[in-house]
């Protein structure tokens, strides 16, 4: 049985337990992004890069402690509009989720990465040096991966009282008298023409800039050295994962409640490219966001974008780890 809506500013005790966890976790998050962002804006490397992000330390505790506020009449999940032809999928959470999961992420990623990182040092003091900088970048990143799904649960499962199944964690839609079999073929073969496309746009991006780096294959390397086998469980589990569920689950999902296809498929891969930071690889990572977006529109399922996603980060880890071209 449903929960009555609680009106706006009713007390916590009228709200069901994971949604006062929620308003909970969004105010203490609200100073930690602060400290965040300030933080990050002193290692800057331009004067619009330290403006911005002391713009977002001062903004983004108010979207927290907003969303905070709205809790007590969000706790249930939003209404889809009617009519719509958006799929079911794509309902459940309004802007407002959208607005406070960078700054709630920001926060988790401060108090859950300077915890796992500080104890991986600890730990790893016999290792080699090369060892311990792998682990420890292990480490780190996938505390990030780890402190922006939180972020995404405090929204979604404590806030809106969803299950990841509302996020597209599910099987796929049937075909035909084998089910849902024949997506796991369609993922590896979408691996493979997301290859053939990044490979293309890549080569397309490095003719337009000649003198933009592949900063990312040069972190990689600097992080990991020889250590395949410490980065391939990043790479190809846990990344594809985490970013399947932000950038399709969260952000396509939202955008198809609003927008047709193609826009939406667009913006959300645009959107994923960017947030690689890699002006290189913007064109690229943007066709591979078109490739995993309509994957997940036509299947109803994160699942087949996942494997494709794993199987292109497996290609790509071993190619920069395990050959000696250049970057």
């Amino acid at each position: 049985m449903s929960l009555p809506t609680a009106p706006l500013g009713a007390p916590p005790a009228t709200l069901p337990p994971r949604a006062s966890y929620a308003r909970y976790c969004l105010y203490g998050a609200a100073p930690l992004a602060f400290l965040t962002f300030i933080a990050s804006s002193q290692s800057a490397s331009s004067s619009a890069a330290r403006a911005a992000l002391i713009v977002a330390a001062f903004v983004s505790p108010i979207v927290l402690v907003v969303v905070g506020m709205r809790v007590a009449a969000d706790h249930r999940p939003a209404e889809l509009p009617r009519p719509t032809d958006a799929p079911g999928r794509a309902g459940h959470w309004d802007w407002s989720d959208v607005a406070a999961f960078i700054p709630a992420a920001a926060a988790a990623v401060l108090l859950t990465g300077s915890l796992i990182v500080g104890l991986t040092q600890a730990l790893d003091g016999g290792l080699q040096p090369t060892a311990r900088t792998a682990v420890e970048s292990f480490a780190g990143q996938a505390s990030s991966y780890a402190a922006a799904a939180a972020a995404l649960a405090v929204l979604l499962l404590l806030r809106r009282g969803l299950r990841l199944r509302d996020l597209g964690w599910r099987l796929p839609r049937s075909l035909g008298p084998l089910g849902w079999l024949p997506w796991l073929a369609i993922g590896i073969a979408g691996a493979v023409v997301a290859l053939i496309v990044a490979e293309w746009l890549g080569s397309l991006a490095t003719q337009i800039l000649p003198n933009s780096p592949n900063t990312q294959c040069t972190a990689v390397r600097d992080e990991y050295g020889g250590y395949v086998a410490v980065a391939i469980p990043l790479v190809c589990l846990i990344a594809p994962l985490a970013e399947e569920s932000i950038f399709r689950g969260f952000i396509y999902g939202w955008l198809r409640r609003r927008l047709p296809v193609l826009p939406a498929v667009v913006i959300s891969a645009a959107v994923f490219s960017a947030a690689h930071v890699v002006l290189v690889l913007a064109l690229p990572l943007f066709g591979v966001g078109v490739i995993l977006a309509l994957l997940y529109e036509y299947s109803d399922s994160l699942l087949p974008g996942a494997i494709v996603h794993g199987l292109f980060n497996l290609v790509g880890i071993i190619a920069i780890l395990g050959t000696t071209t250049s970057c």
